[in-house]
């Protein structure tokens, strides 16, 4: 029987797929040959969605809490993976125990993950104990036994891979942008690339095929959580042997406005920005010496990469086609439009920064902007010529 206040209120809400699919996670602990609640009164507490995922909170008859994780996005051997990880490094208390996971469950579309349900607090950023508290679980898993990995994580694994997948796609954005007439944002794309190319040429002989260790995969405040002291981490789906500087640096690029006020003036590192505290902290607890050098230089190309992303989505048409009957759909478009060009000169200003380049002065800043205004309208004018009947 399925019941239990948070799951009934989501049910009565829910479409006709949503409640066959739960009825369907219900049938299977219940009566499949691989469930652990096989027999057992299954109580479902709660729902929630993740981004390619769905999970129930679950009840066993023998008092037992569970979550049950169906990986929508089926493609990957994602519960595998991430029993793997829970699997290490529960023992340790940073994450929750898996119980089973199922690549082919019976009655249901998509590979489970069954894991035992874990009380705790979301982790805070903005306290240092659990500032602390994380990056001392980070620490454990990079030091982990790399041997006892059985694959590697669906991220990168050294600088080597990160550069040959990323600069995959220079020239094509170069050979758009120069077509685009856009002077100013040709020549700083051009310089930035040439620094990180210059960069590139000297890091690699030295740092490109760094040994991988274990790694989360998706390190990030809302996968964390705060218990008795310690930090435990949740959604292991990319775990595996990866560049824990990597995972650093995109930790602390990705984390944004969840620091506090931070000290990086008076601990000289303007590159980790506000998560600098976090980072001295990790590093107390690992003591490669290449560590350093290679997390900034993570830090200088994750911030030009966002560039890139955001140029190539303008490129690849993501501005939708603004309706002329819909002027809420015509709203949003154009606080769309202006945060694009608000984001991307951001990150053309802190790359230039951080590359040593000349910075973007004010004029130059409202020209950027012009510029970028010029090449979306010249997309949207193109989207409306190629199908005038706005579909």
């Amino acid at each position: 029987m399925i019941h239990g206040a948070g799951m009934s209120d989501w049910v009565e809400g829910a479409s006709a797929r949503q409640k066959r699919v739960t009825q369907a996670i219900h049938g299977y602990l219940t009566s499949a040959a691989s469930s652990h609640f096989r027999h057992q009164e299954v109580t479902i507490l709660d729902q929630w969605q993740g981004r390619d995922n769905l999970l129930w909170r679950v009840r066993g008859s023998d008092g037992s809490d569970a979550v049950v994780k169906l990986f929508t996005d089926a493609g990957q051997a994602r519960s595998r993976r991430q029993f793997s990880g829970q699997e290490q490094f529960a023992a340790a208390g940073l994450a929750p125990e898996p119980l089973w996971h199922d690549r082919y469950p019976q009655g249901l579309p998509c590979q489970i993950l069954i894991y035992r349900w874990v009380e705790g607090e979301a982790l805070q950023l903005t306290d240092p104990r659990q500032q602390t508290a994380l990056a001392e679980t980070v620490a454990h898993i990079h030091r982990a036994d790399g041997g006892a990995v059985r694959r590697f994580s669906p991220r990168p694994f050294n600088l080597l891979t990160f550069w040959q997948i990323w600069q995959a796609g220079e020239a094509q954005l170069q050979t758009w942008l120069s077509r685009m007439s856009a002077p100013l944002l040709t020549e700083l794309f051009s310089n930035l690339w040439a620094a990180a190319h210059r960069m590139l040429a000297t890091a690699l002989p030295l740092f490109g095929e760094t040994p991988p260790t274990a790694v989360h995969g998706d390190l990030a405040v809302e996968n964390g959580l705060f218990r008795s002291g310690r930090a435990l981490l949740v959604d292991w789906e990319f775990f595996g042997l990866g560049d824990p500087a990597q995972e650093i640096a995109r930790f602390l690029f990705y984390s944004g406005d969840a620091w506090p006020q931070g000290r990086q003036e008076e601990l000289n590192a303007p590159l980790l920005g506000r998560g600098a505290c976090w980072w001295e902290a990790y590093r107390s607890g690992n003591a490669d010496p290449s560590l350093s050098h290679r997390v900034e230089l993570y830090m200088r190309l994750f911030n030009f990469q966002a560039a890139t992303f955001l140029l190539e989505g303008i490129r690849q048409g993501a501005i939708a086609s603004p309706s002329a009957t819909a002027s809420v759909a015509d709203d949003r478009t154009t606080q769309y439009r202006s945060f694009l060009i608000d984001a991307l000169t951001v990150a053309v200003r802190r790359s230039l920064d951080m590359w040593g380049l000349p910075p973007l002065g004010k004029a130059d800043g409202l020209l950027l902007g012009d510029e970028l205004e010029h090449i979306m309208n010249f997309h949207l004018a193109e989207s409306r010529a190629s199908d005038p009947a706005g579909n």
